[in-house]
């Protein structure tokens, strides 16, 4: 159901009181974006206490599969078809004065 009327807010097929009244009870329409935002804060949160961000694989934060989602991201950067060095290169050229 929830997907549903997700689909129908995106549509603009709701009206604006049944979306009020949906965010009302907390529903949350950018699910995705609300997820990676919480992986982020934890990211964070490990890197302040870690004074790293080299999250081991199989760590858990807070009941979180942290370390798989780090892993998933660097896949996700990886698929961008940069290497960490062609993509400092390119930040590195963007910012001369050439």
């Amino acid at each position: 159901w929830s997907e549903a009327e997700r689909k129908r807010r995106y549509a603009s097929a709701m009206s604006d009181e049944e979306v009020e009244r949906l965010e009302a009870l907390g529903v949350a329409w950018g699910v995705l974006a609300e997820q990676w935002e919480r992986m982020f804060g934890l990211l964070q949160a490990f890197q302040e206490r870690e004074g790293h961000a080299n999250v081991p694989a199989g760590h858990v934060e807070d009941g979180e599969k942290l370390g798989v989602w780090l892993r998933n991201q660097r896949t996700r950067y990886q698929a961008r078809g940069w290497s960490e060095a062609e993509r400092k290169c390119k930040k590195a050229s963007a910012m001369s004065d050439e």
